[in-house]
């Protein structure tokens, strides 16, 4: 009785951990021997997905059509083509399933013609894409089985409602748990956020963004440096590298059956990795409670969850590197911290929102040798990245990349739930007047002035500290009021907002967190499941809308208080008290502990 009463919780969490990768090895293990007997033809999902025929509804008929991963959800009209074309798909996120892993095309004879772009989805004429109801709905029609879509919706009602009960019952006082697991804890933690992620990967047929990264794997693996031009991507160059290596190992026979799950794992590992970096952070400057209730929150956030797991995506990965950019740039290693930023920057176009942050950071520095570590890590990076890729093509080839991917979604919102689409302009033409401007230009304005703004407050800090704010300022206020946003582009908002609470100490970022974690999931599961017409303004993207207006408004409240506190730490000294709180109380998650930016022990 003594030894369970000592060792209990440890026995606890060693059978959670191995029950979780029991789990994830029969999951595995029965996907296998499912879609071992599966034929190669695509396989058309509950909702449509990609069908076997080209007539109505058949869904797709595989690589015959252009596609593009990052395109949130365009609608297209695919035409018959006798093309011969050899490459990849780009034109995506259109919303439409793989089948078994077994069964996506290899990315040969791929075509980029008769592109329609607009919110009416996919049309059928017998080719190509399906019909009605069967097509690639931008996001909205012909998406994963709506099997799961209540289990998920119970989990993440649990989740936000635990966090809310947890976030203030114990906002005024420190977390105590016991010091003899510490270390088991956490890696029962990571272990089982990871596990649970493999046991479900394979069932989850996802976005029809995972045939399109299948796609560029295999095309990839054939020929790393002819990956342009022997394809059609509008991804830039540092995520093919991935892709080649899942490529690469997904072509063997052992490995084949499981190219769906080998797709999602490097966003799976990235999110157990960026749990970790919050926790080794939190645990130099907050109390061990607090540090392992923020790798529980992250590991099994929902809006988490979805994106890597169920849709798919590689937001986890680029996330991770915002992350490390931002605890880097803190710590005065700025040139690696410009060596994350190009990477990022060359993984998605979107990177450029937090390239401010590094400015700010080198201006408050006021010396060479920082810009001259910034610039020459640019420099090197951006070149060892893109020359595989270079053989063959034009010079300015990475710049008309770009110049094509941005100017791809000429749309108010490209169903991003932010302030556009709450004032209906969801799959409007940017080009649109609304009153003195069209919608581009005064996404352009509130840029600029986000941008603005940001940089008063970073000079107002006086503080390195204040980048995981300032990179949160950015993100969530472009987001919310510039044009073309992606509904994926917020995802980053929830890991930014718990650097911003162990950088600044304010627990108000906790609520930012589960905040924007909140309307994270519900954009993303909204997009991912509903069976709704996307140009529709219901119930789900009016309040998430607002909600992301009002968050915004919030954050613009605490940076402010923040930006003039002078309780920003840079050396080891006693955490502040709340001003709301009794003396005698601590601030949530208050410690005794110094503080010490550094991630490693």
């Amino acid at each position: 009785m003594n030894v369970w009463k000592a060792n209990g919780l440890k026995y606890i969490l060693l059978c959670s951990l191995i029950l979780c990768a029991v789990a994830s090895v029969v999951s595995l293990w029965s996907y296998s021997g499912s879609s071992a007997s599966q034929s190669a033809a695509v396989r058309q999902g509950p909702s449509g997905g990609f069908g076997g025929g080209g007539g109505p509804g058949g869904g797709m008929r595989g690589p015959d059509s252009a596609n593009s991963a990052d395109s949130k959800n365009q609608g297209t009209t695919d035409q018959p083509t006798n093309s011969s074309t050899e490459g990849t798909s780009t034109s995506g996120d259109k919303g439409t399933t793989t089948g078994n892993d077994t069964s996506v095309s290899s990315g040969s004879g791929v075509a980029r013609d008769g592109q329609h772009r607009g919110p009416g989805g996919m049309s059928g004429n017998g080719y190509g894409m399906g019909g009605p109801g069967g097509g690639m709905g931008g996001g909205r029609s012909g998406n994963s089985s709506s099997a799961y879509a209540t289990p998920l919706a119970i989990f993440a009602a649990l989740f936000f409602g635990t966090f809310v009960f947890i976030a203030y019952r114990f906002r005024a006082r420190e977390w105590k748990l016991g010091e003899r697991n510490r270390g088991l804890m956490l890696w029962t933690v990571l272990g089982v956020g990871f596990f649970l992620r493999m046991a479900i990967a394979p069932w989850i047929s996802g976005h029809m963004d995972l045939m399109l990264f299948r796609n560029w794997a295999t095309t990839a693996a054939d020929s790393l440096s002819g990956f342009y031009t022997n394809g059609s991507s509008d991804y830039p160059p540092f995520y093919i590298y991935i892709l080649y290596v899942i490529g690469q190992i997904g072509s063997t026979d052992a490995f084949s059956p499981y190219m769906s799950v080998l797709l999602r794992l490097p966003n799976i590992l990235a999110d157990i990795v960026t749990a970790y970096m919050l926790y080794r952070l939190a645990s130099k400057r907050v109390g061990y409670g607090i540090s392992l209730g923020l790798a529980i929150f992250y590991v099994f956030n929902p809006a988490v969850f979805i994106n890597s797991t169920f849709w798919g995506q590689v937001d986890s990965f680029f996330t991770m590197l915002i992350v490390g950019m931002i605890v880097l740039l803190v710590e005065n290693r700025v040139g690696w911290s410009a060596v994350l930023f190009t990477v990022a920057v060359l993984m998605k176009p979107q990177g450029i929102i937090y390239g401010p942050v590094l400015f700010f950071e080198l201006l408050r520095q006021r010396k060479i040798q920082p810009w001259l570590l910034s610039i020459g890590g640019a420099v090197v990076t951006t070149i060892l990245v893109i020359l595989p890729f270079s053989w063959g093509q034009e010079p300015l080839w990475l710049l008309d990349l770009y110049k094509g991917t941005v100017g791809e979604y000429p749309y108010a919102s490209v169903n991003a739930y932010n302030f556009f689409a709450l004032i209906g302009g969801n799959y409007t033409q940017d080009t649109t007047t609304l009153f003195l401007f069209s919608y581009h230009t005064w996404g352009m304005i509130c840029i600029v002035l986000v941008t603005l703004f940001t940089w008063w407050m970073y000079i107002r800090s006086r503080k390195p500290q204040f980048a995981a704010a300032a990179a949160l300022v950015l993100i969530a206020g472009v987001f919310t009021f510039a044009s073309s946003m992606h509904e994926r582009y917020l995802f980053p908002a929830a890991a930014l907002a718990v650097l911003a609470y162990l950088y600044l100490r304010d627990h108000r970022f906790l609520w930012l967190a589960g905040g924007f974690s909140l309307t994270i999931f519900l954009n993303t599961f909204d997009i991912f499941y509903s069976s709704n017409s996307r140009d529709q303004y219901g119930i789900i993207l009016c309040v998430t809308s607002l909600l992301n207006v009002l968050l915004f408004g919030y954050l613009v409240k605490v940076v402010w208080d923040c930006s003039k506190s002078t309780t920003i730490e840079t050396a080891p000294s006693t955490d502040r008290v709340s001003p709301e709180l009794p003396s005698a109380q601590p601030a949530w998650g208050a410690s005794s502990q110094g503080v010490n930016t550094t991630i490693d022990s």
